[in-house]
Order: structure tokens, then C-alpha cells, then sequence
């Protein structure tokens, strides 16, 4: 790629924390500014599947579950954020679906990069124990937590490791992942297929939507930061879409 040719692209990083409950509105505000001409979002074909077909069943009966947890505690379910959080996982995930709207609107192409190798372990292994009623007593015995305070801290520890002189502790925020072959394999997977769609653009912008621990990096670690920072990419957090490198 020429550097006359790379000037005229434009790739943003968009970093976001999975279960924000007020994440739809963020990001179609971002898309909304930005305009780009194609999105890619981190989420896979099986997990768009699986939530299609099995989502909405899955979700009644968890919540089914939830009243009458809530109903032996003379507590509204509602009230602890770690459900809050499940709950939202088993929907379409809010980063695809202010995406599609977006593209449908605007003309622009939509593209889900996440591996479904990885999306069908996770499914299958994880979440029959995150909706089981053993879980929900390993909950209950937590204090209850809002929701949008913990996303709000998590999006705080995400600016401090993508700014500054907190960049240092990266790889120790990340010495488990690292580590992990199926890690390694996603994050060169998702670097990939950006890097492709964003060499067959000839101008335009494109914008990745994914959780911000892939836009972390301090060299050597293999993030999908590191691995596109060639491409001089902006990146911003969907908590204030303030530019942070």
C-alpha cells in the first residue's frame, strides 16, 4: 500500500465493555459522527446464530428463573447488576445491533469478524453454568452491584492502561492471556480479517467495534492493537469517545 493511498483511509479502534446497559446509544452516537464507510464488529457468525435461534428461549427461561429468585428474596432481580450483566449477554450483543442499524441507514457494508471456533466453545462450555441455579446461589450470597457503576470502573481501568505511563503494567493486566494459544490465535484472527477489509477500501473510514481489551498494548504483547499499529489506527473508548492514541 502506498503512502498516498494510506493517507486517504482512515481506521478507528472502538473499545467497549460487553454489558454496557446504555452501550446501543453510545456507539450509534460514535457511528453517527464518524461515518464510516464500513464497520467491523467483534462478534461471530455461531454467536449471531445461536442467540437468533436459541437466544429468546434461553433469555425467558433465565429470566423465569430470575423472578422467582428475586421473589424468595422480596428483591427485584433487577437489583443485582452481576444479572443485569448475564442477561444482556444472551441478547444480541448491543455493538451488533447499532452497527446493522447504522449500516442499513447509511449504505455501508457490515462485517462480523469474530471467530465461531472460539464463539461455540465459549457458548457451549460457559454459559449453561452462568444461567444454572448453582450460579445464581454463588450470586446471591454477593452483595448487589449497580450496573452501570461497574461498567463506568471498567472503562476507567481501560483509559488508565491506554494512557500514559500506565501503559507499563499491559502485560501484567494480560500475563494469563498471553500465555493462552486459543488468545493468541484470536487476536492474530481478528487482526487479520481488519487488516484485510481495510486494504480492499480505497477511501472511506473503517471502524472495528470490539471490547477494549483487544485495543490495550506496550509492545510484544500481540494484541490486535499491536498488530495493526502499522495502520496508525485512532482508538477511543465508548465511554467518552475521547481519542486515546
Amino acid at each position: 500500500m502506498g503512502e498516498k493511498e494510506s493517507q486517504s483511509k482512515e481506521l478507528i479502534l472502538v473499545g467497549t465493555v460487553h454489558r454496557d446497559p446504555d452501550g446501543f446509544t453510545k456507539l450509534a452516537g460514535v457511528l453517527a459522527r464518524e461515518r464510516p464507510g464500513a464497520v467491523a464488529v467483534e462478534v461471530s457468525p455461531y454467536g449471531l446464530l445461536f442467540r437468533r435461534r436459541e437466544g429468546r428461549r434461553l433469555r425467558r427461561q433465565f429470566e423465569r428463573r430470575l423472578r422467582r429468585w428475586g421473589k424468595a428474596r422480596g428483591r427485584a432481580w433487577q437489583s443485582w447488576g452481576q444479572l443485569c450483566a448475564i442477561d444482556l449477554q444472551l441478547a444480541l450483543p448491543f455493538e451488533y445491533r447499532a452497527a446493522l442499524r447504522y449500516c442499513r441507514d447509511k449504505g455501508a457494508s457490515l462485517s462480523v469478524i469474530d471467530l465461531s471456533s472460539w464463539s461455540r466453545e465459549a457458548i457451549q462450555t460457559q454459559w449453561p453454568h452462568m444461567v444454572s441455579p448453582d450460579n445464581l446461589s454463588l450470586i446471591s450470597a454477593e452483595p448487589p452491584e449497580e450496573l452501570r457503576l461497574v461498567v463506568r470502573r471498567d472503562y476507567e481501568m481501560a483509559a488508565r492502561l491506554l494512557r500514559g505511563p500506565a501503559q507499563s503494567l499491559v502485560p501484567a493486566f494480560l500475563g494469563s492471556c498471553t500465555k493462552d494459544p486459543a488468545w493468541k490465535e484470536r487476536e492474530a484472527v481478528l487482526a487479520a480479517r481488519v487488516g484485510e477489509l481495510f486494504g480492499e477500501m480505497q477511501v472511506e473510514r473503517l471502524v472495528y467495534v470490539g471490547g477494549w481489551q483487544h485495543l490495550v498494548g506496550s509492545r510484544g504483547c500481540g494484541t490486535l492493537y499491536e498488530r495493526l499499529e502499522h495502520l496508525t489506527p485512532k482508538r477511543l473508548l465508548l465511554a467518552d469517545s475521547a481519542e486515546e492514541g
